[in-house]
């Protein structure tokens, strides 16, 4: 090989390298820029205690549910938008949920409006603030790393649903159980992303659901629906539901 040439692929190789470590270094920085943002909300938020959210609890109300507590107005000073704290016991879910005037304000953004490749948790614009009523939508980045909806996928796996089979949403409001019956993956266009959804279209989740909850159908009641990129397909999503079960 003449020496100009080697040369040449000796510099696009560095090149390739230094781009790589470039990259890698990048990711690495944002999310420990969103890990702090969201540390910082989460001084607000009480936790269940580990004996709060027993196994055998975990679907009775009451324990985990009154033991989960947030200050809102402290929050507010932090991020106006935040409508509500997703929280999953024993995984990475942990985070505020915003809402803005369109879904993308906070596709690529946290709550402190700088720009992120893992964003921040968002409810659908269309979507009643307060949870009352209706079919709920909440956006999150299926990060690798795990953080956001990067663990949401897997509820494909029965034994992590049987796991986790509760989540709690806390809001201005009230406390709400999220009792999880489904998870599926559709096309992101998909009809479910609406907040008017029918018994039929909650009743073919069920079917096609990746694990099995054995609960009835929540005719009535709020449903909470979490939605992350999947990548079985083209535009293919992962989607979680669950009955929004509200404390006394």
């Amino acid at each position: 090989m003449k020496k100009p040439l080697k040369a040449v692929l000796v510099l696009l190789l560095l090149a390739v390298f230094g781009y790589s470590v470039y990259r890698i270094g990048d990711y690495y920085m944002e999310k420990h820029r969103s890990d702090v943002i969201v540390r910082e909300a989460a001084q607000y938020v009480r936790l269940p205690q580990a004996e709060d959210h027993e196994p055998d609890d975990l679907t009775r109300p009451g324990s985990a549910q009154e033991g989960f507590q947030v200050n809102f107005n402290a929050l507010w000073v932090i991020n106006k938008d935040i409508v509500g704290w997703l929280y999953c016991p024993d995984t990475p879910i942990n985070y505020p949920v915003v809402q803005a005037a369109d879904n993308e304000q906070y596709l690529r953004r946290l709550l402190d409006g700088s720009w992120n490749v893992g964003g921040t948790l968002f409810l659908d614009y269309r979507c009643a603030s307060d949870f009352t009523g209706g079919n709920h939508i909440i956006y999150g980045h299926h990060m690798k790393s795990g953080a956001m909806f990067g663990s949401l996928v897997k509820y494909r796996s029965q034994s992590y649903y049987d796991a986790h089979p509760t989540m709690y949403l806390a809001t201005p409001d009230r406390v709400y159980r999220v009792e999880l019956f489904a998870g599926c993956t559709i096309e992101s266009a998909d009809d479910i992303y609406r907040s008017d959804v029918t018994e039929a279209e909650l009743e073919e989740m069920i079917r096609s659901s990746t694990f099995r909850a054995d609960r009835d159908i929540p005719i009535d009641g709020p449903i909470l629906m979490l939605s992350t990129c999947a990548y079985d397909f083209d535009n293919a999503r992962y989607v979680v539901l669950g009955a929004l079960i509200a404390d006394e």
